[in-house]
């Protein structure tokens, strides 16, 4: 009778046993469904106090802003200084036609803007290929001077100038025999060509081969267009070419594109050293970087790898 209750009471406790875990384990399941719940209710909370500062943040900075509006462009390309107007325009929120005076802070120095139906206006010519800081807006008053930060950074050559990148996809092997090396290109050259205000189309392009520095071979390829639009115009063309090698030769492939204006753009298409075992060392440096622009005379106005 003694075993017969051990029994009872043993299958009793494994059964409360089996319960607890059951009931222990759906607890430790809602305890991580409410620990999910309540970091996303965090994490919304937090998104929430965000975007109320940030709007707060905003709404500060226009009640403060001295502005109701306020701009710039550039135009006016100048081939012969390399120069392009820049336009800036702004408008206050409060100020006097007969005595408010307004000035633009331009690389530190100040340039008188003029009212004009409603805003005051700067026009003046700043370099090509330079980088143009426009720090902020001054307006003078009775002798009270009132400074709004604009903060505008500007280079009128992404507005103006034309962006020309090129690559070469295919074969570029050597054959040995001996210590005669023979170099090898067969493929296609892309050339991607982003047309700007005051170029739209290419006059002119070949493929230049130099060696040691000098000129190897130039060849005027076959374009086919493949795409355009209103931003860049897509150029595919086939070269084959061969020639001979000595080891410590230093080889480098560009294309040379040019525009109507006569400026040149070159983008290299591979560059490197013959190793003494005979092996192409790559300078992969240049590669599909945006192409080094030359005016008509041959000087570098545009250097992608210094700028």
């Amino acid at each position: 009778m003694k075993d017969k209750w051990q029994k009872i009471i043993n299958i009793v406790t494994l059964v409360l046993l089996i319960v607890c875990v059951v009931r222990i384990s759906g607890m430790e399941k809602e305890l991580g469904q409410l620990r999910n719940t309540v970091n996303n209710t965090q994490s919304m909370l937090q998104s929430s106090i965000n975007s109320i500062s940030s709007n707060v943040r905003y709404e500060m900075e226009q009640a403060n802003n001295l502005l109701s509006d306020s701009s710039w462009n550039t135009g006016g390309l100048d081939m012969e200084n390399k120069t392009a107007t820049l336009y800036c325009y702004v408008v206050p929120k409060v100020y006097n036609p007969d005595k408010t005076v307004a000035t633009i802070i331009h690389n530190g120095n100040e340039i008188p803007m003029t009212l004009e139906n409603g805003r005051y206006v700067a026009k003046f010519a700043v370099p090509l290929f330079d980088n143009c800081n426009i720090e902020n807006v001054r307006f003078k008053e009775d002798g009270t001077i009132r400074t709004q930060q604009l903060n505008w950074s500007i280079n009128p050559r992404y507005d103006m100038v034309p962006t020309l990148y090129a690559n070469f996809s295919g074969e570029s092997r050597q054959n040995y025999q001996g210590d005669k090396i023979t170099r090898t290109y067969k493929g296609a050259v892309e050339i991607d060509f982003e047309h700007k205000n005051f170029v739209k189309e290419m006059e002119e392009v070949e493929v230049v081969l130099i060696v040691n520095n000098k000129e190897q071979w130039r060849h005027k390829p076959v374009l086919e267009e493949v795409h355009k639009d209103d931003y860049v115009t897509i150029y595919m063309a086939d070269i084959e070419y061969s020639f001979d090698l000595n080891r410590g030769d230093t080889v480098k492939m560009y294309t040379e594109v040019i525009d109507e204006n006569g400026w040149k753009y070159r983008s290299v298409l591979e560059d490197c050293t013959i190793s003494d075992k005979g092996n192409p060392i790559h300078n992969r440096e240049h590669y599909h970087a945006e192409a080094e622009i030359y005016d008509a005379d041959g000087t570098l106005l545009f250097d992608p790898y210094t700028y």
